[in-house]
């Protein structure tokens, strides 16, 4: 089993690319997984793939985000804020 998180949109000030508070993406070892129809900045999926790159050596990916970080997508006016949690083993509600 991968280590799976989950980056929900939490608060902005308003999205350039048409998400909504709420809007998530999963990802995992195998890639990045969007719920159906739903789209999602390339920018802010860049900016929690460098977080995860960036946690302390040997921190697992689930153990990272156990913590609860927040990260931001890098368009400063846009302010948007996501929350990256781990998400259960065994859930698996994503297209494989």
């Amino acid at each position: 089993m991968t280590a799976r998180i989950r980056c929900t949109v939490e608060s902005m000030n308003y999205s350039a690319c048409a998400m909504a508070v709420g809007d998530h993406v999963d990802i995992d070892e195998r890639g990045v997984h969007l719920p159906p129809g739903q789209s999602f900045c390339y920018f802010a999926i860049a900016a929690v793939a460098g977080a995860m790159s960036g946690r302390p050596a040997g921190e697992s990916l689930h153990r990272w985000a156990a913590g609860e970080p927040l990260v931001a997508c890098p368009d400063p006016p846009e302010d948007l804020i996501m929350r990256v949690r781990p998400l259960p083993e065994g859930e698996d509600d994503h297209d494989t």
